[in-house]
């Protein structure tokens, strides 16, 4: 009985919400667009936090947690007063500092515990030499402690050795993309290239990461 009386009350009540529905054609449908562009909006917002989020957590995964990353500063031009005194043959006084050298990397490394492995590099723009053409490159030149630090691994061949670093051995560690397009269909490693005027020999390829072009820029990732 009870049952029925409240499927009864039900029926009524859906029966009088439609005609209210029908009978407010207007104010329902810019009822229900405020709902519709409401729930959207919360969405959206959820999926842009979550995916801002994933982006941080796989930057931060590319370069490291815990790292920090010191990069130079070029000297700012000379401003106008100066060259006005230039112009009238006043000395002119540059600031010039060669930045940090390796005797300071090891002195980091000393002198600073919380420092756990400090990997120095130098950037040179230059191009490689395959078949009579010029490619050009990035050649970097690092210490084997710079795949850790910057969370890349070693795909294919392996890291520099001991007796590489200390004698200097011309070898290098190349990119994927490298690989694929000097040594289409087979394996870099053992073979050499020809990097502007010095031959090096492929000792290991690093796995093939795909990185953003605002990644690359703001963290400097090559």
């Amino acid at each position: 009985m009870f049952n029925e009386i409240y499927i009864e009350k039900l029926k009524s009540n859906f029966s009088e919400a439609i005609r209210v529905i029908f009978a407010n054609k207007v104010r329902t449908f810019l009822t229900a667009l405020g709902i519709i562009f409401g729930v959207a909006a919360v969405i959206t917002m959820l999926a842009i936090g979550n995916g801002a989020e994933k982006e941080i957590l796989a930057q931060l995964e590319l370069v490291g947690v815990n790292n920090i990353v010191i990069t130079p500063i070029p000297d700012e031009k000379e401003s106008d007063s100066n060259e006005e005194e230039s112009e009238e043959g006043a000395s002119e006084s540059k600031r010039f500092s060669k930045g940090l050298d390796v005797l300071d990397v090891e002195s980091i490394k000393k002198y600073i515990p919380s420092v756990r492995k400090v990997s120095p590099e130098i950037i040179l723009e230059t191009y490689v030499i395959k078949k009579g053409r010029q490619n050009p490159v990035k050649l970097i030149g690092v210490t084997p402690d710079f795949f850790e630090t910057a969370n890349i691994k070693i795909e294919s061949g392996k890291n520099f050795s001991n007796e590489q670093v200390i004698q200097s051995l011309p070898v290098c560690v190349i990119g994927k993309k490298i690989e694929k397009k000097l040594f289409t269909g087979e394996s870099a490693i053992g073979k050499q290239i020809k990097v502007k005027d010095v031959w090096l020999q492929v000792v290991g390829v690093i796995e093939e990461k795909f990185i953003s072009d605002s990644a690359q820029e703001n963290l400097g990732i090559r």
